[in-house]
């Protein structure tokens, strides 16, 4: 056979084979493919309890952590026995413990089945108190004459044993132990009542009027409230510390009740609020004109042959005045861990010897009953605060009267 002829017939060939493979892959590919492994355990795991744990472990394992959630809520209404802990507690690290109260709260409600073996450690971290436990421990009182009372209040075990802590650091400090300040028994209050925020960069703010009754019946001017995670704050009555809470901070927000301001650069919505030309208190003058020393001399007592060190401070900055300390010494409404100064202690205790001028949370409770136009309950408030004194309640009561 001629050579020509062979080698056409090869290529010829060659042609055919692999028209022939094309043609099988084809085959292949349009015939339906079988379920996968993943396939088969996403159709069992949705009604068995085994394989939807497995899902939502391997969901946590890769790190797809909402999909892994509803999968470990999955496993639990299937009967998977630790599935519903694990859906807490994954909850708690995506949305924080407020928000998975919330929904536990609901599933107490809508589950019991699922929720009757729950711990009861996990509901006390959640703030989920049994109504037996809603007030505990006895009062705490300082050996000194009461001038002023605070009423501590919790919402999660967190907060309580911050407070244990803080009753510790108090005790064990020569200057707090021995300010005639007391407290109440400590509260204990349902976590989605109060309601406390958790934005860690932001002022923690409550649904205070979850407290109102507390206020109205309660032989107390101030709450001190240890809830929620975010900044610590005093307004109105009401000291606000985030359920963790060392000594430092919770001596620098008493020294607010007693009228002290702050020392560093506040923002310019505070400073607005804060800063009026004039205005004095116990720790900063705003200006430093010889008019204005010797008004703060007076209103707080100060000899006038005591040398005052003008500071500047930043308290101010953001609305261009400038703000004074009456000291150069370095202190707590600068810098939480610095020492209280002998001046700010004479300061201090000035102040709580007139406790009846600083304005009690009645007063303020009063306030937020007028704005709903409860006028009962603003009499009921404005006659509270005015039993501790307050001239700003007795004045109201007289002008309504």
């Amino acid at each position: 056979m001629p050579k020509l002829i062979l080698t056409k017939l090869s290529q010829f060939l060659k042609k055919s084979r692999l028209a022939g493979f094309f043609v099988f892959l084809c085959l292949l590919g349009c015939q339906p493919s079988s379920p996968t492994t993943e396939q088969q355990l996403l159709a069992k795991a949705q009604t068995d309890a085994v394989a939807a744990r497995t899902v939502a472990q391997q969901r946590l394992a890769s790190n797809e952590l909402e999909a892994s959630l509803q999968w470990w809520r999955h496993a639990a209404k299937l009967g998977a026995s630790d599935a519903f802990l694990h859906a807490i507690q994954l909850q708690q690290r995506l949305e924080g413990p407020l928000a998975t109260a919330h929904w536990l709260q609901q599933q107490l409600v809508e589950q019991p089945h699922l929720t009757a073996e729950l711990p009861n450690s996990i509901l006390l971290e959640l703030g989920l108190w049994p109504e037996s436990s809603r007030r505990m421990s006895v009062a705490w009182q300082s050996p000194a004459d009461c001038r002023l009372t605070l009423q501590p209040v919790v919402t999660q075990a967190e907060g309580e044993r911050s407070w244990h802590s803080l009753q510790q650091a108090w005790q064990a400090d020569p200057q707090l132990a021995s300010l005639p300040v007391c407290f109440k028994p400590l509260l204990r209050i349902t976590s989605t009542a109060l309601n406390c925020s958790e934005v860690r960069a932001a002022r923690i703010h409550c649904d205070y009027q979850a407290l109102s009754d507390a206020v109205l019946a309660g032989d107390f001017q101030q709450l001190l409230v240890i809830a929620g995670r975010g900044v610590a704050s005093y307004n109105n009555g009401i000291v606000q510390l985030p359920a963790q809470a060392n000594l430092a901070l919770l001596r620098h927000e008493f020294l607010h009740i007693a009228g002290f301001l702050d020392e560093y650069a506040l923002s310019a919505l505070s400073a607005r609020a804060v800063c009026r030309a004039g205005r004095l208190a116990p720790n900063l003058l705003i200006g430093n004109s010889p008019e204005l020393v010797a008004r703060y001399q007076q209103q707080y007592g100060i000899d006038n042959r005591t040398d005052l060190a003008l500071t500047p401070v930043d308290t101010c900055r953001a609305v261009n005045m400038q703000a004074y300390r009456p000291i150069a010494a370095l202190n707590p409404m600068r810098h939480l861990e610095a020492p209280l100064p002998p001046f700010y202690w004479q300061l201090l205790q000035q102040q709580l010897a007139q406790s009846e001028q600083l304005m009690p949370v009645q007063y303020y409770f009063a306030f937020l009953a007028r704005q709903q136009q409860a006028w009962q309950h603003w009499q009921s408030y404005m006659q509270a605060a005015a039993a501790f004194g307050y001239p700003a309640a007795i004045a109201a009561l007289q002008v309504e009267g």
